[in-house]
């Protein structure tokens, strides 16, 4: 069930937080200190909004409202500690600034099919977990375990304290991902669809791993890539 917001100190203080939206409408006939802010806030968050009517905001909010209108998403976001709780198997998948909606529910769809624990997603600079999200995954966001991080460098480290070898993707370079033993548990990071893993996160790798494919193309589709990798670590483990 959405939850929604007519308020706008309520909106500040969501927006403040890890709440992720499926839309926020502002009005176009109302300005403020509180209203600008909230559009920065969005801005930093990547949370995206529409400037609509006041009219229309009367709509779907009804006449009581101090011209925003926001639905929460009903997904529900873990920490790093109630991952590492409920290892089953040993797979833990880091989204480093992806900023397509529609990869990023595409990985999540492949990421429940293939087990794993939980997705670590870094919440600045990242597409949203939106309705878009949740369509493009046909659902199984819902049934994922997703940790939205501030700092994505503190999680790897709370990973690594638990055991979990980090495997960073290249496309460029690293190890086949065949040749990788996944029987471990591991920490696998998808990068940026065009810039792949940033140069930090690439560095606290324990090690790159990178899919051989024809000199024709010069890279796969991110949610390809991924799927990829994460049904041949499935297929380890179901081997061993």
């Amino acid at each position: 069930m959405n939850v929604n917001i007519v308020s706008l100190n309520t909106l500040m203080e969501n927006l403040d937080g890890d709440q992720s939206f499926q839309r926020i409408y502002i009005s176009q006939d109302r300005e403020g200190k509180k209203y600008d802010l909230i559009k920065k806030l969005c801005l930093e968050k990547g949370v995206v909004f529409q400037l609509v009517p006041q009219s229309a905001i009367d709509r779907k909010a009804g006449k009581i409202n101090q011209g925003v209108f926001a639905q929460l998403s009903p997904v529900r976001f873990f920490t790093i500690a109630e991952i590492l709780k409920d290892i089953r198997s040993g797979l833990v998948l880091i989204l480093d600034q992806l900023n397509d909606v529609g990869n990023v529910g595409a990985i999540i769809r492949s990421a429940v099919a293939a087990g794993v624990d939980g997705i670590i997603v870094s919440s600045r600079r990242s597409a949203p977990i939106n309705e878009t999200v949740l369509k493009t995954s046909a659902g199984s966001l819902l049934q994922a375990r997703i940790v939205l991080s501030k700092n994505i460098v503190n999680e790897i480290r709370i990973l690594k304290e638990n055991d979990f070898w980090v495997a960073g993707t290249d496309v460029r370079q690293g190890s086949d991902y065949t040749e990788f033993n996944f029987q471990y548990n591991t920490a696998l990071i998808i990068g940026n669809e065009e810039k792949g893993i940033s140069p930090r996160l690439k560095k606290i790798s324990d090690f790159l791993i990178t899919i051989p494919h024809s000199s024709k193309v010069e890279s796969l589709n991110v949610s390809v890539s991924t799927a990829v990798i994460l049904f041949e670590a499935l297929r380890q483990k179901r081997a061993s």
